[in-house]
């Protein structure tokens, strides 16, 4: 039961990664980013590339890897929301345009990747630790800490700080923002960026797990998004909520079914959850007082 409960909060974490990324997103432009499961899938695909077989050291490469897709999640947004305009809820172009980024950076890493997935080190090695008798790989702990660390600043920069403030004007209404001397046009593309760099740092987590390809997240990314609903969209404190209960959810369930059926139990606590509370466990993302 508690080896269990640990595997499931390590996936936990990785989804609730995934949300918060979703959610950074749709917090300030209303969309919902369908070519995020790319995007997480890229920065595994350049952490492969930067730390495995260029042989940088994991931090530096680590570090190179969220420039990289961070700089793709802005060109995404140039690509297919920014053409929009303001004019985000009477179009539903984004949605095309992201479905059409995704399937575009699917087959640009088969190209330059190959179709076979690769191995990728866990990070702290392959020795097991033993802990309170449960036994756990380092790579499970580097997980829960940077998925807490990540949390916690997150919860500083929305809570404390400028940047925050910014970001919740912008989410309010972006005509406010700019009566406010605020860039809504900079917020968004902040957000992007951050979004980006979570989504690779998710990636390069999540990657020696299942391995590196182009095929890797086609149902994580999915469980991303149902735990975004789950805590609630745009919610930040949603997003690890929700993300922390479907892991565990998931991996409890595993204990009872084979694991052949974990994508199904998955999507059926989402469907369930969803049902029982529509609007998340937190509801929306912000309230409307800035």
């Amino acid at each position: 039961m508690f080896q269990a409960l640990e595997s499931g909060m390590v996936m936990g974490c990785i989804y609730a990664l995934l949300a918060l990324a979703i959610n950074i997103i749709y917090s300030t432009t209303g969309i919902i980013n369908f070519a995020h499961g790319e995007i997480v899938m890229l920065g595994a695909m350049f952490g492969l590339t930067f730390i495995v077989t260029a042989g940088i050291p994991f931090l530096p490469g680590l570090i190179l890897a969220c420039l990289a897709v961070a700089i793709i999640a802005i060109l995404l947004y140039y690509g297919t929301v920014r053409p929009f305009g303001d004019k985000l809820g009477n179009s539903l172009g984004w949605l095309m345009a992201t479905l059409g980024a995704g399937i575009v950076f699917t087959n640009v890493a088969m190209l330059v990747w190959g179709t076979q997935p690769k191995a990728f080190p866990p990070i702290g090695g392959s020795e097991l630790v033993n802990i309170l008798g449960i036994k756990i790989l380092p790579h499970d702990i580097w997980v829960l800490v940077i998925t807490f660390l990540i949390a916690l600043f997150f919860n500083v920069v929305l809570g404390k700080t400028i940047l925050g403030s910014a970001i919740k004007a912008t989410s309010f209404s972006h005509n406010v923002t700019r009566l406010m001397g605020i860039s809504s046009q900079k917020i968004i593309l902040a957000c992007f960026a951050m979004s980006g760099i979570i989504a690779a740092i998710a990636g390069i987590l999540i990657s020696p797990i299942t391995f590196v390809g182009p095929q890797m997240t086609a149902t994580i990314g999915l469980k991303g998004f149902g735990a975004a609903i789950i805590g609630g969209v745009g919610n930040s404190k949603g997003a690890f909520a929700g993300g922390l209960l479907l892991g565990i959810l998931e991996a409890l369930a595993m204990t009872q079914v084979t694991p052949g059926y974990k994508d199904a139990i998955a999507f059926l606590i989402i469907i369930v959850a969803i049902s029982i509370k529509p609007e998340g466990i937190f509801g929306v993302a912000y309230e409307k007082k800035v």
